[in-house]
């Protein structure tokens, strides 16, 4: 706005001044102060989205090149004020080219060079008339400056890609150095686990079946007609003996480990058969044969996620039937779990602090770098899909 206001102003002290020298300037001034407007209202970027940046640099290009027609309708005015006034442009035209160069890919950038280059040369043409030697300089101008430009273009790209892969790089170690520190946490978490298990079985649970025989041994020892200690007995046998039974339960729970004995894809299946005959619900399974090798938090988020998932069918979805399939190729893992329950409106969970532990369902996916989506309606069921890709260098777009 400054640039075009100082050449308005020139235009109008200068001791010769052009009314179409002077409209012109006024006319660009007049389309900054309306891309100044335009990028000065918030909630035209909430609401226009990708397209924001797009149609700024489509218009502003268009109303600014094209603001040089003005020229083929006053046919008096001087071929050196038309060339002055087309490189007083470049200053504006090389920011929009930096602006593309940085966002977008090279056939975006040779896209608005060749544009404002024809629609120059164009306009050249028209005005010249007649091709010769003393024209010809001229009509090369707009290839010169589509050159220079093509040039700034293709650094400014070269530049962006190789930041952008330095970035891409950096996000995949971290994701990488993440997964792994995952990985020794969990690997830690199950020794621990196994460490308390052994020490149970031999504290707690060696005593309590000692103290089990031994009672068994003073009751078998008891004389007759002492029926109130043999009722103290029988009382402390049960005490023993469900305390017992529920130490072999933890012991059990502590060293089940169904991931690292089964895998997932069995481990998946025995979970959700076992889930179906207890519930009675009818579920569809179809869960990949083939061999998976994933890292263990990987594992552990798709067989919560889907643990989850079933509790939810039975608690607040009041589904009678469900399905559940874990498909795998190379390099993606999709996990959907569906059923025909009584849905909920989608639009609440960002209201809503909890909703039936999808939020966990998001965290766990968000830890391994997963995607989890959410589909549903009221009366039409609820379906969750987790898809987690492997790592590569494409699996960025920055």
């Amino acid at each position: 706005m400054i640039y075009f206001a100082v050449l308005w102003g020139y235009g109008v002290v200068a001791p010769h001044p052009g009314e179409t020298l002077q409209f012109q300037s006024l006319l660009n001034l007049l389309i900054n102060a309306s891309l100044f407007l335009y990028l000065s209202i918030p909630w035209l970027e909430k609401y226009l989205r990708r397209w924001y940046l797009p149609y700024a640099l489509v218009v502003y290009t268009m109303a600014t090149v094209f603001s040089n027609l003005i020229y083929l309708f006053d046919r008096s005015t001087d071929l050196s004020i038309i060339i002055a006034r087309s490189w007083a442009l470049i200053p504006i035209l090389l920011v929009l080219l930096v602006v593309i160069a940085w966002q977008y890919s090279f056939f975006w950038v040779m896209a608005f060079v060749i544009f404002t280059n024809l629609i120059e040369l164009f306009i050249l043409a028209n005005v010249v008339r007649v091709i010769n030697l003393e024209t010809l300089p001229i009509l090369g101008m707009p290839f010169i400056r589509a050159f220079t430009f093509g040039i700034v273009g293709h650094s400014i790209v070269s530049l962006m890609e190789t930041q952008r892969s330095q970035k891409r790089k950096m996000i995949i170690a971290n994701i990488r150095l993440g997964q792994q520190a995952n990985t020794l946490e969990h690997l830690a978490t199950s020794r621990e686990r196994n460490r308390l298990a052994r020490e149970l079985h031999d504290t707690l649970a060696h005593t309590l079946s000692g103290v089990a025989v031994n009672l068994e041994a003073i009751k078998s020892l008891l004389p007759e007609g002492q029926d109130n200690i043999s009722e103290m007995l029988d009382h402390s046998l049960t005490a023993t003996r469900l305390g017992l039974n529920e130490t072999r339960r933890t012991l059990q729970d502590l060293r089940a480990q169904p991931l690292e004995d089964l895998g997932l894809a069995l481990a998946l299946r025995n979970m959700v058969q076992t889930f179906a005959e207890r519930e009675g619900i009818d579920i569809g399974i179809e869960i990949t044969e083939a061999p998976l090798t994933l890292p263990p938090d990987v594992e552990q988020s798709f067989y919560r996620v889907a643990q989850e998932a079933l509790e939810n069918i039975t608690g607040h979805a009041r589904a009678s039937r469900a399905s559940v399939k874990l498909a795998a190729n190379a390099d993606l893992i999709e996990l959907v779990i569906s059923d025909d329950g009584t849905g909920f409106e989608v639009k609440t969970l960002a209201t809503e602090k909890d909703r039936y532990g999808i939020k966990g369902m998001q965290e766990r996916a968000a830890i391994i770098g997963g995607k989890l989506s959410v589909e549903s309606q009221i009366g039409t069921g609820t379906t969750i899909k987790l898809t987690w890709e492997r790592l590569d260098d494409k699996s960025f777009d920055l």
